[in-house]
């Protein structure tokens, strides 16, 4: 069952405008590094994926647990490859 936006709570519309402001973000760095022209746009672009894989499984939460639940393993695994990438470079 769809609900309309005016009658959804107000976190969970500032989790959708977060989610799709890091998606844009995300696709904007990732032509950035595609076409040489910033470099380390990469380091920020995955910790953003993470991010959204979080909105997602906040929004998933009440409808499917189950997607909820591998948004959330995800994203620690995206962090945690975030994370040793930016300690080994």
């Amino acid at each position: 069952m769809k609900s309309k936006w005016k009658d959804t709570p107000l976190l969970h519309k500032i989790v959708t405008i977060v989610s799709i402001l890091t998606s844009l973000s995300v696709f904007v760095l990732a032509v950035l590094q595609m076409f040489d022209i910033w470099n380390q746009a990469i380091n920020i672009c995955v910790p953003l994926m993470g991010i959204i894989m979080l909105c997602q499984a906040y929004i998933q939460w009440n409808t499917s647990r189950k997607v909820a639940y591998f948004s959330i393993g995800t994203a620690i695994f995206v962090f945690i490859c975030a994370i040793v990438v930016f300690f080994v470079k």
